[in-house]
This record gives C-alpha cells, structure tokens and sequence, in this order.
C-alpha cells in the first residue's frame, strides 16, 4: 500500500505532539539569544523496520507560558484573572504531577511600568513534581507589565525544542488575557493598536511576530494550546487568539473560537483538564516509520483505525520524524485503559518496487526465452 493511502489502526488516546528528531538523550544547553531553526534536526529521523511493532505511551513534557501583564489584575466575578489562573492550575495540574513533565515561563520579567523583558530561561525546568513549585512561583508574582508575548514563546519555544528525552512527546500552553504587544519596530502611525489610548509602538499589536513565533516552534515539533483568559463581552482580539491557535497546531475543535476561551473559572478548568487529559493521554510512539513508498496500519486491540491526517475519529502524526501518533475522538481511549496498540509498517521503496518489476520481467523473459528453444 502506497503511503497517500495507510489505513491507520485504532490508538486510543489523545495527546499533544511534539519533538522533532529522534528520541535519543537529553537535550543540550540552548542559545536563547539565536532564533529557533525549526528547519534544522539534530537528530536523526526514526527508522524504517519493516513488521509490527508494539506502540508505547509517551510521557508529555509541558512548558506552561503564562501572561502575568498589567491587564491580568482585571477580574472575573470579582477575583482577579492571575488569581483565577493560580487556582485553576492547582486544581488541575495534581493529578498529573507525577507522570508529566511540568515547567513554566511567566512573563514580563520586571515589575512596575509597562516592561517588556522576559525570563532569559523558564523559570521552572521541565521535572515531574513541579507542580507545588509552580504555584509557589505564582502566589510570589502578582500582574504588572506589558505582554512581550512573542519573545515569550522565542524562550519557552527553545527551552522545550531543545528538551530531548526518551519516550516524551512535547507541548507549550500558553494562557493569555490580551493582545500581545511590545515590538519597537511596529509604526503607531499605521499599526493596530492594542489600547484606546494614544498608541506608541510598544502599544501596537504585535500578532504577526508572535504568530509567526508559534508557528516555527510547530514547525520544531512543538505545538502550542492557546488559552484566551478574558471577560464575556472582550473579544476585540479574540481574531488574534484565533490565529495564534491555528498556528500552534492544536485549535479547539468543534464551532467557535479555535483557541480555548476562558471566561469564567469554570471555563478555564475546563480548558485546562481538556488539554492536560489530551497531553496526557493520546499521544504514542512507534520505533518504525514507513518509508516514502511504504505504509503503516494501526491496531488497537486488534481493530483498524482510519488515517484522519484532517480531524474526525482516527490518528494521526503529531510528529512523524519522531514516531509521535496522536489518537483523536473516539480513538482516543480513558486514561486508565491499557489497549493492545501495534503498528504493521512496510519499508517499501520506490526503486525496491521498481527492481523487483524488473527482475520479474526478466524472469519472464528468461522463461519464455528457454520455451521457445528447440
């Protein structure tokens, strides 16, 4: 079967996509200050081994980005958007503690005025059992600041980019109340600007930058959820969110916002156990991708899976180069589930298949040639 045309078997859960190159070792230190090359792998691509290989389970390792600006002090049913996103992330976040990987960014760095610094590094390392020290972190920061957002995702990207471990699949959530601003290059004269008042060009919406920023770290093998914290009837920007989450590669599905809107407490616990159970649960690794003209069938349990490469019940690849498959709607089984997952993969390739078209032609001249002599 050729690769246009794999039938991909039943995975059951879903989850959160990630590393770009093989799973070997732990990542190095990382140059901050150079931009994120999602174009170049420093590891090599999973090999093709032909036959069926049992899948297993990823452990996710998630890099928390978390707007802590000025306009976070806003409220929601009178308790302020920081305090809501504290709370909701110490509700949600216990029960994975011990099995996903956790590190935060909280961003600007500097207090008072309108700064635009962030975190020259996460100020949490990716570790199971952060969870206490993450919300330590954020009782001890109150909202000040600009939203330097795209600068943000630049350090949170190659922090976690730059994150290789064994059997780990990657992802950035990033949780937002506003329009990201803060580019000194952006003219106030004709940019869109981010307040009612006189606009200067740290003020002017910076969502082209910080678009593009999301979507090389996808294109990395990080996908970014996108968490949009504001009230009901503030969606000047939601245009803005939107995008961000298309771009990160994992928008809400269904109709509405792409991105994960949050405008009450309710809502953003929702959002969060939504994205935690999907990183959590659905994402799994194969130690054999096909080759270009080869294919691979999926089974859970012994039942096929559709290929769904474009949404609906199936799987699909969160990160192919990595061997990271992502079980998506009904495919997706509970989290206590422990399914038989296999992957039937061919190693077929073109000049292979060609070769043997060849050498059966010439087997059939050979036949008919001993035939025809007297």
């Amino acid at each position: 079967m050729r690769r246009g045309a794999i039938l991909v078997g039943a995975l059951v859960i879903a989850a959160i996509p990630l590393a770009c190159g093989a799973r070997t070792g732990l990542g190095a230190d990382i140059d901050v200050g150079a931009p994120l090359d999602a174009t170049s792998e420093d590891a090599a691509r999973v090999p093709c081994i032909p036959g069926q290989i049992a899948l297993t389970r990823a452990r996710p390792a998630v890099m928390f980005v978390l707007d802590r600006s000025r306009s976070m002090a806003d409220t929601i049913a009178g308790r302020s958007r920081w305090l809501v996103l504290t709370e909701a992330l110490a509700a949600t976040l216990p029960s994975v503690d011990e099995t996903m990987q956790i590190g935060a960014l909280l961003y600007p760095l500097r207090t008072g005025g309108q700064s635009c610094d962030v975190p020259k590094s996460p100020d949490i390392a990716l570790a199971t059992n952060n969870v206490n020290a993450l919300i330590t972190r954020m009782r001890a920061l109150g909202p000040s600041g600009a939203t330097p957002t795209a600068d943000a995702i630049d350090v949170a990207g190659k922090a976690i980019v730059g994150f290789r471990a064994a059997q780990t699949a990657r992802a950035l959530v990033l949780a937002t109340d506003g329009a990201p601003g803060c580019n000194a290059s952006l003219d106030p004269r004709t940019c869109r600007c981010m307040t009612g008042l006189s606009c200067t060009a740290m003020r002017c919406l910076d969502d082209q930058r910080t678009v593009e920023r999301i979507r090389t770290v996808a294109q990395g093998g990080v996908p970014t959820y996108v968490i949009g914290i504001h009230g009901s009837r503030d969606v000047e920007f939601s245009d803005v969110l939107d995008a961000m989450a298309i771009a990160g590669g994992r928008p809400r599905s269904g109709g509405g916002h792409r991105y994960y809107a949050a405008t009450s407490a309710t809502e953003l616990n929702d959002a969060l156990s939504s994205i935690r159970d999907q990183v959590s649960s659905c994402t799994f690794l194969t130690t054999s991708v096909p080759s270009a003209e080869g294919s691979i069938t999926i089974f859970v349990d012994g039942q096929v899976v559709p290929f769904a490469p474009n949404g609906g019940d199936g799987w699909r690849w969160s990160d192919e180069a990595n061997g990271e498959l992502l079980l998506v709607g009904a495919a997706c089984p509970s989290p206590d589930t422990e399914p038989s997952i296999v992957a039937d993969v061919s190693c077929e390739t073109r000049d292979a298949a060609l070769d043997a078209i060849s050498d059966a032609s010439s087997d059939a001249e050979s036949d008919a040639a001993e035939e025809s002599d007297p």
